[in-house]
């Protein structure tokens, strides 16, 4: 259910939980308010349904909480190297019949770089996890920065008794961590859009004021309720074969596609242009 809200939430906003970080320092319309609304889905979460949800904890034999080697009786080397593959060999395989450069000019010179190689960007952001794992213990996910953010309330007292479910994130090394990720994306997608001439991005390229608000919300509260994003469970948690997140990340797209499939199927607007 959390994989699916995240869906609906990508296909409003025009963003995953990551990207709504990288929006913002891009200077996109609207950006701002799909953060808010990401703001508010975490105190809905953590404020009404945190305690109802994780009432009883998940027994360690569920299989959500099982890998794929132990499950399959094989070896994680030979998934891990078949995964790799597949998805690899797919991401250049859509780059060589559907170039990326087709979608825009691309101009010589870094001041007016539009676009960079989706492949190398993805195999960049999927190296980050072998860097966070060595040398911080914890694995990628910057979804985190949302409640790590709202969690700075709790150092007001009439806060914390509040919503005291929130404490957990207000100190220590791995809350700060998730926090400078989130505010590292905004810089570096700043330096990138300015280095290109595109700061502030045009309108024509985010989404609605209502749209991003209610899909921010959406995005954050899904990500509550599936224990990670697209990075924490699509790359992290794929990553260490975890066959919950393969559930999480199965979710995300399919109610994404199933959500854009029905509002095209009723608007007939298939370029999402009302949103």
């Amino acid at each position: 259910m959390g994989g699916a809200l995240i869906g609906v939430g990508m296909v409003l906003a025009g963003s995953c939980p990551g990207t709504v970080f990288v929006q913002m320092g891009s200077g996109l319309q609207n950006s701002f308010l799909t953060c808010l609304g990401a703001i508010c889905g975490v105190l809905f979460y953590y404020g009404f349904l945190s305690s109802r949800l994780t009432k009883d904890e998940v027994p360690k034999s569920s299989i959500v909480l099982q890998q794929l080697p132990e499950l399959m009786g094989v070896k994680r080397i030979y998934l891990n190297l078949m995964f790799g593959s597949i998805f690899i060999g797919t991401a250049f395989a859509l780059e060589h019949f559907i170039p990326y450069k087709n979608d825009f000019i691309t101009p010589k010179g870094l001041r007016t770089l539009v676009g960079w190689s989706p492949v190398l960007c993805g195999i960049g952001i999927g190296s980050l996890q072998l860097f966070f794992m060595m040398l911080f213990k914890k694995s990628l996910g910057i979804s985190t920065g949302f409640t790590v953010l709202v969690a700075q309330l709790c150092r007001v007292k009439s806060f914390k008794k509040l919503i005291p479910s929130l404490e957990p994130f207000t100190y220590g090394v791995q809350n700060s961590l998730a926090l400078l990720f989130a505010f590292g994306a905004i810089g570096g997608s700043f330096i990138s859009t300015f280095s290109a001439n595109q700061f502030p991005l045009n309108e024509q390229y985010g989404a609605g004021a209502l749209s991003s608000f209610f899909g921010g919300f959406l995005l954050s509260l899904g990500a509550r309720c599936a224990g990670g994003c697209t990075s924490g469970q699509g790359i992290s948690g794929v990553t260490h074969l975890l066959v919950g997140s393969l559930i999480a990340t199965a979710g995300m797209f399919g109610g994404g596609m199933l959500f854009a499939a029905g509002y095209g199927l009723i608007t007939k607007d298939w370029l999402f242009r009302a949103l």
